[in-house]
């Protein structure tokens, strides 16, 4: 049975939507670490310290889940879906602090800000650049007709590239190249979403076994520690 290919709708979603959760990382990691790091002279800030770890764990995880999803074909609102989450107690929540994957949080959560910019900009900058390429001979009409404007005389290029056609064939050969990127539209999404994936799955590391005799079951630490999914596939 041939494998389903991931979704190129929803790996533009998907790279949409990496800035906001970006930002949101960014400022969760920014804020926990200004408050935390200070107070723990003070033994406050432990547990904030921890909390702040756990919250940003818990933030790469959905994180994964949806990109695993993706690269499976599969339902991104049923990944999306929140794990229920139960109180531990304290000692749960400090054994955060001695688990070096513990701290991926805050790797995550300083990387995804320039990496959701990133895709966040090619999101929308790579469409609308292959339509609006695409839609030449329109805009060249446009601008002949209501605004006497010779889009297509550029000395530079299309003088160079084909001197003896004129400014609407010239429109039309954007256009045919503005398609062909249309086309290939699909496929570019794929592959920045794969990157994307890439990126969360290195980010989250190799998925370890559940602590269950330090850490409570059920509990949210427990439930951030022991999430096991499957890599995603870098290729279709």
């Amino acid at each position: 049975m041939k494998k389903k290919k991931p979704s190129a709708l929803q790996a533009w979603k998907m790279l949409l939507m990496s800035l906001p959760k970006g930002i949101a990382a960014f400022v969760t990691v920014v804020a926990g670490l200004s408050v935390s790091l200070p107070l723990s002279v003070f033994l406050v800030g432990i547990p904030l310290l921890a909390e702040t770890l756990v919250l940003c764990g818990s933030m790469l995880q959905a994180e994964r889940r949806k990109t695993t999803a993706w690269s499976e074909a599969g339902d991104l609102r049923e990944a999306e879906a929140p794990a229920p989450r139960t109180w531990g107690g304290w000692r749960s929540l400090l054994a955060v602090l001695g688990r070096g994957r513990s701290y991926r949080g805050i790797l995550y959560g300083l990387f995804q800000l320039p990496i959701g910019i990133a895709g966040f900009t090619l999101g929308i900058v790579l469409p609308v650049t292959a339509w609006a390429v695409m839609l030449s001979p329109l805009a060249y009409l446009i601008s002949t007709r209501l605004f006497s404007f010779e889009l297509f005389s550029d000395p530079v290029v299309w003088d160079r590239l084909v001197p003896t056609w004129s400014g609407i064939e010239r429109s039309w050969l954007a256009g045919g190249i503005g398609a062909v990127f249309v086309l290939l539209m699909p496929i570019v999404l794929r592959a920045l979403g794969r990157l994307y994936a890439a990126w969360i799955s290195a980010a989250a590391g190799p998925v370890a076994a559940p602590a269950l005799e330090e850490v409570p079951a059920g509990s949210a630490v427990e439930t951030f520690e022991s999430e096991k999914l499957p890599e995603p596939t870098l290729y279709a």
